[in-house]
């Protein structure tokens, strides 16, 4: 079994993939706060706080691929802890896995990467970052972060820019935007598994949202680099709760 650390495991995004593959990887859990009778025993389960490069280093030792979640989410405030905290422990997880001679690298990215472009544009592979908050400057910072390690250190690296990751139970009233960046949560655990598993990825930036009629991002390379085949579509999961 793939020995598999994820960071930030106790968001939503974490605790749906382990809760639905824990019995496919071997797979340790580390967020600085760490809520009891969430996981089964199978799961390992570590309280870390990130900003320590030690911690991190310890973390990472024996470790197949790190899947990296943690952070701070937020797209509206422009404070500079954002950018300390995401960037910090950007930095130390991914020193951590260089110099304990993990695979590969997962880095959580986000839509918000482009978000300074108009609603109407669809962006693709040959479109330069152009984020609209410190949050995603704080993203680009993690995937030219990932290029370099990739490009320097020998470690495989995939930057996911995730959209509007939402289970379709908790849909309110949607934008546009919302609509088009949708990602169901099963689509990006079929997309994270393509990431494990396909083997021969040197570097990429690929696009995680779900198969909606309208695409905020092109997801032509995550089919193609590895297997993403999405199944849902946000216009009419939106239209069938709304009747």
């Amino acid at each position: 079994m793939k020995k598999i650390l994820m960071t930030g495991g106790f968001g939503k995004i974490g605790t749906y993939f382990v809760q639905n593959f824990e019995h496919k990887y071997k797979i340790t859990v580390a967020d600085i706060a760490t809520p009891s009778g969430v996981f089964t025993d199978k799961v390992s389960i570590k309280k870390a706080d990130l900003m320590n490069v030690s911690v991190c280093l310890k973390l990472c030792e024996g470790i197949d691929t790190v899947i990296h979640l943690a952070g701070i989410v937020d797209p509206i405030s422009e404070s500079d802890e954002i950018l300390e905290t995401n960037i910090k422990t950007t930095q130390n997880i991914f020193k951590a896995a260089v110099k304990a001679k993990c695979k590969r690298l997962i880095f959580a990215s986000s839509a918000q990467t482009i978000e300074s472009y108009p609603t109407d544009i669809q962006v693709n592979k040959n479109m330069l970052v152009k984020p609209k908050n410190m949050y995603g400057v704080s993203k680009c910072f993690g995937e030219d972060l990932a290029a370099y390690h990739a490009h320097n250190n020998g470690i495989s690296a995939i930057c996911l820019r995730i959209g509007a990751y939402e289970f379709p139970k908790d849909f309110t009233e949607m934008n546009a935007r919302d609509l088009s960046a949708f990602l169901n949560p099963d689509d990006f655990n079929q997309l994270l598994i393509g990431c494990i598993e396909t083997e021969n990825i040197h570097y990429e930036v690929l696009k995680a949202i779900s198969d909606n009629r309208y695409k905020r991002l092109d997801i032509t390379e995550s089919k193609e680099k590895v297997g993403y085949q999405p199944k849902a579509d946000t216009f009419k999961l939106f239209k069938l709760k709304k009747e």
